[in-house]
């Protein structure tokens, strides 16, 4: 995962639902350091990994039919 990263956040600490946001770093303490945008304007959340839900916006690309993985 490359980031920043766009990213759909849950979290029941701070009642987000499918909040969108930007994953910016994952912190060795513990934390996920997220950028929200509230009211046009941005701001960093240090959210606690184990208490938060991060699903990338951008979905998988599916292979083609013809793609085979050499085994």
């Amino acid at each position: 995962m490359e980031f920043p990263s766009k990213v759909y956040i849950t979290c029941p600490v701070m009642d987000f639902k499918n909040v969108e946001g930007s994953l910016i770093a994952i912190s060795d303490d513990g934390y996920y350091e997220l950028q929200i945008k509230v009211r046009e304007k941005r701001h960093t959340y240090m959210l606690p990994i184990t208490q938060t839900a991060l699903i990338c916006v951008d979905p998988l690309l599916e292979p083609s039919a013809d793609f085979e993985v050499e085994r």
